[in-house]
């Protein structure tokens, strides 16, 4: 963690910027504060009083020679939000720590406006690699439509699986309670629309046949989209290598001989109960 003191300076920049190499460029406009360890970044306070709660609270309050006050932040949090809430550019997000401190930064200053900025750029690609924390943090920020991109990207994921349980962690108790009803309501309505196809009568002799290889299959699919809810694991051809799909394909009347199930048929209805399913919280 790095430690950075607020410094005063008034009406410009420190003088000796020959030891500076790193310096953001900003408008000359009166008072300045430091940010200063070995890089000092001058930020207007007139800037930072308009642009965050934190500085424009009557209690913060700071003078020319004031003793320095120490701010514990990484330098790729305090650095791009220093340069949103003064309009400049920053470079491209490197990795997702990087953004989620600068978010929360900027929360606890109370930038709004930076938070907006950096609402953007959540749902790039590079994050919704790793849906879950779009998604705590989308929910924490109440961004609804954010919410529900991570969710749908989510499918591709089991909540089950121990290496995303940190990522669940961060997620607010009542989202998380929302995302799991949403992972079963997607599970059992999977299953009740299978379920009407289990008592069949054959088309050639009119018997009613039996349901067991059915319900085998079914109670497979049914578990199998409890730990990975995206529809691509059972419209793939994997599927049709499975125990139960063989012995459910396979399975004939037992009074004229003929397939029970047609294996076109059974990969349709699989393929049009998952259509229907909700994809979004």
């Amino acid at each position: 963690m790095t430690t950075f003191f607020l410094q005063y300076l008034h009406d410009g920049v420190p003088k000796s910027r020959s030891n500076i190499s790193s310096y953001i460029q900003l408008p000359r406009c009166g008072c300045h504060l430091i940010f200063s360890r070995r890089h000092p970044i001058p930020s207007p306070i007139s800037v930072l009083r308009r642009t965050t709660t934190f500085f424009a609270s009557p209690s913060f309050t700071f003078e020319p020679n004031s003793k320095p006050v120490p701010i514990r932040e990484h330098d790729p949090v305090l650095e791009p939000l220093l340069r949103i809430v003064s309009g400049l550019a920053i470079p491209p997000w490197r990795v997702f720590d990087d953004l989620e401190g600068v978010l929360s930064l900027a929360g606890t200053w109370g930038a709004r406006g930076a938070v907006d900025v950096m609402r953007a750029s959540i749902t790039a690609p590079v994050f919704l690699r790793e849906p879950l924390r779009v998604y705590a943090i989308a929910t924490r920020f109440r961004w609804d439509e954010e919410a529900d991109l991570a969710s749908r990207y989510r499918l591709e994921l089991s909540l089950h699986d121990e290496q995303h349980q940190e990522a669940l962690r961060r997620i607010p108790t009542c989202a998380l309670v929302r995302l799991f009803k949403f992972h079963r309501k997607r599970r059992d309505e999977f299953r009740v629309g299978m379920r009407g196809e289990g008592l069949v009568m054959c088309v050639g002799c009119g018997k009613v046949v039996d349901a067991e290889a059915w319900a085998a299959l079914l109670w497979r699919m049914f578990w199998e989209i409890d730990a990975s809810p995206s529809r691509d694991r059972l419209c793939s051809l994997e599927v049709e290598e499975w125990e139960e799909m063989e012995r459910c394909l396979g399975q004939k009347c037992t009074g004229c001989g003929r397939a029970v199930y047609e294996r076109l048929e059974v990969l349709e209805k699989v393929r049009r109960c998952l259509a229907d399913l909700p994809d979004t919280v």
